[in-house]
């Protein structure tokens, strides 16, 4: 997919440039999250030039263009892309289609021609020493894994405070790298420099560490986390006294889980994760992305009904049941407004092939009642005021209700993967610089070392 001639928008990836507030921006950037590649436009009254930066510093030579109002067009024949835009405030959104493929996009303002920018990311010499732990076992399904990692440690030996790091949903590597910010890494320098170890560890399947992965859902990531932890248990590094287990967004539902069975860990750190049922996150993330991406409340409602009764169909349905639920409710919707919402052409056979795996019906029906009252020690959870994908004050609210003992912490202006933003949608991920807030690693280290 990455070889494609071009691309643009993203879902749930993340990057930056320095993302402005004027009006009169002349380069615009958005993501793929088909492809993961940048497309930027500059444009003025009297030329567009089109950029693909991450294959090319070469322009994409356009064909023909038109701005007509509020409404862009660009076309590029020779690669056979076409971008319809329609301007909202100071962004522009709508969709690119290039042979076969056609996928919403979101084109952000920005102060240049797209760079990977990362400067959090530490370079060696680091300023920690650092390890690499594995652990074998076979899980509840019989199959073996082999897991591998990185226990980060302060320089000098001791006994150090230690957390175990767990990623978000899908297969990541022991930095949790997206779109080349590397959170985990990000982390594991602050809070070695704090005296505090970490393990972080690629997840079954990636990088250094093998399994099965097509049957495995939440349950079974936490059967590795949990194998992980205990990896630790030994190591000349760790003070087993103060050694904890935290994640980041299905990370952070993992941690609580191998808490409620464990009582050797000792505190629980909750990354944007969820409180409420898995069904109810990904209906307050469907409502919270489209409403960010500017969708009105008459189709965000259409939308969420819609997407309701999808998640409910039983798993097995067939493409023709997901065509005819998602039929009933566009019905006297214009081509335009059901693209909007994400309903459109190809969304059938996605859902299904989406609801039919294992992984989406574990976490529809996952619910954190069943674990959070279980988890005897101490609790943080963090979320962003403006993630969309984890909602903060529902699944906080219901964590402490939960988990009376977890202190809930609410930091202003972050989004899902803490980073400071403008609207929190995930299109605007991969336009940010900054890869982790550095008041929410104060708040994590200073935590840590309180217990």
């Amino acid at each position: 997919m990455k070889k494609l001639a071009f691309i643009c928008v993203s879902l749930i990836f993340n990057f930056q440039l320095s993302i402005f507030n004027s009006a009169c921006a002349q380069w615009f950037t958005g993501m793929s999250q088909k492809t993961g590649l940048a497309l930027c436009f500059h444009l003025t009254d009297s030329a567009v030039s089109l950029y693909s930066p991450m294959q090319s510093a070469d322009p994409i030579p356009v064909s023909s263009w038109s701005l007509e109002g509020n409404r862009l067009t660009i076309e590029c024949n020779r690669i056979g892309l076409k971008i319809n835009l329609t301007r909202r405030d100071n962004t522009f959104v709508g969709n690119w289609k290039q042979s076969i493929l056609k996928e919403d996009i979101t084109f952000f303002p920005t102060d240049t021609l797209f760079q990977m920018r990362r400067p959090q990311t530490p370079q060696p010499p680091y300023r920690f020493d650092e390890e690499t732990v594995t652990a074998d076992y076979t899980d509840s399904q019989g199959n073996p894994v082999h897991l591998e990692g990185t226990l980060t440690y302060p320089k000098g030996s001791g006994k150090y405070p230690t957390i175990v790091l767990v990623s978000g949903s899908g297969q990541q590597n022991r930095d949790e790298e997206i779109m080349q910010h590397r959170p985990f890494l990000v982390l594991a320098d602050y809070l070695a420099s704090h005296g505090i170890a970490v393990l972080r560890y690629d997840d079954r399947s990636m990088g250094a560490s093998t399994g099965e992965v097509e049957k495995a859902d939440t349950r079974l990531f936490a059967e590795d986390a949990e194998a992980m932890f205990n990896a630790l248990k030994d190591n000349p590094h760790v003070d087993s006294k103060h050694l904890g287990i935290g994640g980041h967004s299905e990370g952070g539902a993992i941690a609580p889980m191998v808490a409620a069975g464990n009582k050797n860990v000792k505190f629980v750190v909750m990354l944007a994760g969820q409180g409420c049922t898995g069904l109810d996150v990904l209906l307050q993330q469907n409502e919270a992305i489209f409403r960010a991406n500017g969708v009105g409340e008459h189709l965000l409602s259409i939308r969420q009904n819609c997407m309701r009764e999808l998640f409910n169909l039983p798993a097995g349905s067939s493409q023709k049941e997901y065509k005819a639920v998602i039929a009933r409710h566009t019905d006297g919707l214009t081509k335009e407004q059901i693209d909007s919402i994400g309903l459109g052409r190809g969304t059938a056979a996605a859902m299904k092939q989406q609801m039919d795996s294992r992984w989406m019906q574990t976490f529809l029906t996952l619910d954190p009642a069943e674990y959070l009252p279980k988890v005897s020690c101490p609790v943080l959870a963090l979320n962003g005021s403006k993630d969309c994908q984890v909602l903060a004050e529902p699944n906080l609210q219901r964590i402490k209700s939960l988990c009376p003992q977890t202190e809930i912490r609410l930091l202003p202006g972050l989004n899902h993967l803490f980073q400071h933003c403008t609207s929190g949608a995930p299109g605007e991920y991969m336009l940010i610089e900054e890869t982790f807030a550095p008041e929410a690693m104060k708040a994590l280290a200073d935590w840590i070392l309180k217990q």
